[in-house]
């Protein structure tokens, strides 16, 4: 049926059902073949395409002519015609049959007649190596020897023996790399086919192109890129070119291979004598070895004419900071041919003025930027060939976190200030940008006196190139604290701390003797110190091996404290002489915590007769006075007795003290140990 037709026939079918066939030389070959649709034969390599004695008879056939018949005639057949012969569909080349065909020759047992030169086979790794030496009969015997006389056994494991292929070998080792023959003998007579072994080795070590990258030149110049490749030995490697003008052959091409002890090394050089603007593009360097490929290419630039063009990447200023590990001044330049480039700092060679200097390329690089790297930098550049030249300035700018100049020589001792004085307190600080001084003050006013206190302070700030001073005026010194001056800049920011201590002693401690000790009378030693300096103020009697504490022993000592000092007031009554000697007072640093004193020399003036003794006498009489607002006046009250008098100033009926006054009447008096004098002034502020 037509069904059985269609499966029967999805492949020609041959007249033939062996899958071999024997002939004798010069016998005919017949062959039919049939099938659904058009046939074609293929033949063995030995049979020629202009052979006269191969013929093709094409037909159709079957019981309603729908199959289609060819007979392949080969007359008279020879042993080079051995092989497959082949019937295949016109359009459907994988549907086919096939059947090999010996022809024998008794003095042509080898399909293929050598001459002199051995053919070549190639031992591919991880392939069989195969010897081709087919014979024209399947029951020759053939030997595989190794040159000169090494005969190989057929194991038919790894040396396998096939009359339609030659000599198979399996996983070939480097014991088959050299010369080889297949030897057989007929009728006494040896024929051989001899064989080199080839190894090819495919790897590419390096391709290595002389100009990669961007090559610029000018028009009319020479262009010559070399091609270098590296290759392991018995290497076969092609080497190609693409160019731009390639369709119009502008470029030349030589070749030439060197061999070193561990490799081969190939090189192409691709000329062009004349550049033009049309050459200016991509050119790839191809290679090729087997399967393996690689290449290197380079962009060819042509210019019309050399140039130079340079200008500021950011400006004309440019900003580092100070301990920057490194900063480069890099502007944008391009030139051709390369340009000649010295960089300048200040009118003199950078590289000569620094060892941190130094140029890469066309930037200058500065190694680990100091303050003193600011300036103005200049760029000369130039092609003296071409009598071209063009130069370029820059500032930089290096920023500095600021520094406050009176850390360097703060004193440890911050000292007083007198009260209501008029201090000024300065702060200089330098830095990159122009540092920004602000006053703060510690502790903070309280609540609702901070009008006030802004009364008390005036802060005038100057900048002079990057240098800040900042002075702050306090007009009326009543408060103590620390002032804190604090410079900012986008760099950073320091401090300093001023501590500003207001007293109403002077130099912060002092003692005294209030009265003039003389016999049978009292005196006072008065030792004050400023309450924010000093502490634990005692009040001692200095002998030959000790001090004596002297706070306890006298019922009179009296420990005051005011707004800025602490005082203690030591009593000695009825004196004798042998109250006479050395006070001190000691009080203990509050910062240092070293203990600080003064000596006050007591001598008790011993009174013989009692008729020496004189009432206190005014020497001068006080007037009235006016005084304007913030001014002084200094009152005198002369007096003169025996002992000397005590003087005591009382402002209405009330015992001074050192503070200011206001508009009342003072009086001065002046005492003995048993009689006193008064006079009295009126001050009106």
């Amino acid at each position: 049926t037509h069904l059985e037709a269609k499966g029967k026939f999805s492949a020609p079918i041959l007249d033939v059902n062996d899958k071999q066939l024997v002939l004798e030389k010069n016998q005919t070959l017949q062959l039919n073949c049939r099938g659904r649709w058009d046939l074609k034969w293929d033949f063995p390599s030995g049979v020629s395409k202009d052979y006269p004695g191969a013929r093709v008879e094409q037909s159709r056939c079957g019981k309603h002519a729908n199959q289609h018949c060819s007979r392949l005639i080969l007359s008279p057949a020879l042993a080079q015609h051995t092989g497959f012969y082949r019937c295949r569909y016109v359009h459907k080349q994988h549907k086919h049959t096939s059947i090999y065909v010996y022809i024998t020759d008794s003095q042509r047992p080898f399909v293929k007649v050598q001459k002199e030169i051995p053919d070549v086979v190639y031992m591919k790794e991880g392939k069989n190596l195969v010897f081709p030496c087919r014979v024209t009969n399947p029951d020759t015997k053939v030997s595989l020897v190794k040159f000169p006389k090494h005969k190989l056994d057929i194991d038919r494991r790894n040396i396998i023996w096939n009359s339609r292929r030659g000599f198979v070998i399996r996983s070939p080792t480097y014991f088959y790399v050299g010369l080889f023959y297949c030897e057989t003998v007929i009728n006494g007579v040896t024929y051989s086919n001899k064989f080199l072994t080839y190894r090819p080795v495919n790897k590419i070590q390096d391709v290595y192109l002389n100009n990669t990258g961007l090559v610029q030149a000018l028009q009319g110049e020479l262009l010559a890129l070399n091609c270098t490749v590296t290759a392991e030995w018995n290497s076969r490697v092609s080497i190609s070119w693409t160019y731009p003008g390639q369709a119009n052959s502008t470029a030349s091409v030589s070749k030439r291979i060197t061999k070193s002890k561990n490799n081969m090394v190939f090189y192409s050089v691709l000329t062009i004598h004349k550049l033009r603007k049309a050459d200016r593009g991509v050119y790839t360097c191809h290679v090729a070895s087997g399967p393996a490929k690689r290449q290197a290419n380079s962009s060819v630039i042509v210019y019309d004419r050399p140039f130079i063009r340079l200008k500021h990447r950011d400006g004309p200023e440019v900003q580092a900071y100070a301990g920057q590990k490194s900063f480069r001044l890099s502007p944008k330049l391009r030139a051709f041919p390369e340009p000649e480039v010295i960089w300048l700092k200040d009118g003199m060679v950078a590289a000569e003025k620094c060892s941190r200097y130094h140029v890469d390329g066309y930037s200058l690089v500065i190694r680990d930027v100091a303050e003193e790297d600011a300036g103005v930098y200049t760029i000369l550049t130039g092609i003296q060939q071409f009598g071209l030249y063009q130069n370029l300035t820059l500032s930089l700018v290096v920023n500095v976190k600021p520094r406050i100049g009176e850390k360097a020589v703060a004193v440890q001792d911050p000292g007083t200030v007198p009260q209501s004085s008029r201090q000024a307190l300065r702060c200089t600080s330098q830095g990159v940008p122009s540092p920004r001084i602000q006053w703060f003050w510690h502790p903070c006013p309280p609540k609702g006196l901070s009008v006030g206190c802004v009364k008390m302070f005036l802060c005038v700030c100057v900048c002079v190139y990057y240098q800040t001073i900042g002075i702050l005026t306090v007009g009326k010194a009543l408060t103590s604290g620390i002032y804190r001056c604090i410079a900012s800049n986008s760099m950073g920011r320091d401090e300093l701390d001023i501590h500003f201590y207001v007293t109403d002693i002077p130099g912060g401690f002092s003692a005294s003797l209030e009265d003039e000790p003389r016999e049978g009378g009292d005196v006072h030693l008065s030792c004050a110190a400023n309450k924010h300096l000093y502490s634990n103020v005692s009040w001692y009697r200095v002998t030959n091996s000790s001090l004596v504490l002297m706070n306890d022993l006298f019922l009179g000592s009296e420990l005051t404290e005011g707004e800025f000092s602490i005082a203690l007031r030591l009593l000695l009554r009825n004196l004798t002489t042998q109250h006479s000697g050395k006070y001190r007072c000691v009080a203990t640093h509050l910062l240092t915590g070293e203990h600080t004193h003064l000596d006050t020399l007591v001598k008790v003036t011993e009174i013989t007769s009692r008729k020496t003794l004189e009432a206190p006498v005014l020497l001068q009489n006080l007037s009235d006075c006016n005084v304007n607002v913030r001014s002084s006046v200094t009152l005198h009250c002369l007096t003169h007795g025996v002992p000397h008098p005590l003087v005591t100033w009382y402002k209405d009926q009330r015992r001074l003290k050192q503070m200011s006054g206001e508009t009342k009447l003072y009086l001065c008096r002046a005492q003995t140990l048993q009689k006193y004098t008064d006079i009295s002034t009126c001050t009106t502020i």
